[in-house]
């Protein structure tokens, strides 16, 4: 029975680990982009957007805000719907 609960608990881990590491590489793809942008779509990403605010500027300190928070509510909601279920 015991070794059940330690697979059962094996299992937990290593879902998570995983959720974990495709998180962080979906995050490292957003925040790496930028220079490709910055690169192929120089013109593009010089543009002014809100007064002074490039669109270079809006990507690296909004957009990039935005998806760590939804990454993170999405860890949240997601771990702690499979802790009740498990």
């Amino acid at each position: 029975m015991n070794s059940s609960k330690d697979k059962a608990t094996e299992e937990y881990v290593s879902r998570e680990f995983r959720k974990s590491i495709w998180l962080g590489i979906c995050f490292l793809f957003v925040t790496l982009i930028l220079p490709v942008l910055n690169h192929f779509t120089g013109g593009f990403m010089l543009r002014s957007m809100f007064g002074n605010l490039s669109v270079t500027y809006v990507y690296s300190v909004l957009f990039i805000y935005i998806v760590a928070w939804v990454i993170t509510v999405y860890y949240v909601l997601r771990t702690d719907k499979e802790e009740e279920a498990h």
